[in-house]
């Protein structure tokens, strides 16, 4: 057997295509001795645009999952928060560890037990849902945190063909015209992803975003550490 073979295999089922290069840059440096399986369904982004997740999507969702625990992965990791509840209901049935976009980010986002978040994100689908999750969460956990959101202009472009610099800048403009300063910035989308450890640096406000904290949660569970 070769060494790459005796390394823990995560699939990433991905909806959209920019979030494939922060995911795997998020595991390079999060999780480096996986080896990674990109599952890319390009269609179902527009096709939850259009009437939502319903069931015959959700179960689009799980084939995937199902497919990707058949052909050998040792964990799976959905990228597209649109789809994290079909995700979340399907968990309980999956032989591998499963992870739904956000749920380790929001871990560390509410250890933190923050005041104010200002979730950030590239157009409206993806900032509505990840608001509702967030403050779903937050009633759950009965942490309340003063929740913000924001469409960041320019973002999507920059996180498709620009640089990661471009995207820190649309980023940051839209925190530092923030009429009071949030204690915490959660980005909606795995797209943005790249842009988390600059965005912190240049704001100076704690920054959570879905693949590293998920990259890190998958090494401790498959790999054990604390790391």
């Amino acid at each position: 057997m070769s060494s790459a073979e005796t390394r823990p295999l995560v699939a990433l089922i991905s909806a959209n295509p920019a979030a494939l290069v922060p995911a795997n840059a998020a595991f390079a440096s999060g999780f480096p001795e996986a080896r990674l399986w990109n599952i890319l369904d390009d269609q179902l982004q527009e096709d939850a645009d259009v009437r939502g997740v319903t069931g015959s999507l959700a179960e689009r969702m799980h084939r995937l999952i199902n497919h990707a625990v058949l052909e050998g992965a040792d964990a799976v990791l959905l990228t597209c928060p649109v789809y994290a509840t079909a995700v979340q209901s399907y968990a309980d049935k999956c032989p591998v560890p499963l992870l739904d976009p956000d749920a380790m980010a929001l871990d560390g986002l509410f250890a933190q037990v923050p005041g104010s978040v200002l979730v950030l994100a590239s157009d409206h689908q993806p900032l509505t849902v990840a608001i509702n999750r967030f403050i779903n969460e937050s009633a759950g956990r009965g942490v309340p945190v003063e929740t913000r959101g924001a469409v960041v202009p320019g973002a999507k472009p920059a996180a498709l063909h620009g640089t990661t610099e471009e995207l820190v800048t649309a980023l940051a403009a839209v925190v530092t015209k923030q009429p009071s300063p949030p204690d915490a910035v959660l980005l909606a989308q795995y797209s943005l992803a790249s842009a988390a450890k600059e965005l912190q640096s240049t704001t100076g406000i704690p920054v959570f975003s879905g693949p590293i904290s998920s990259a890190a949660a998958l090494r401790r569970t498959i790999l054990g550490g604390t790391r």
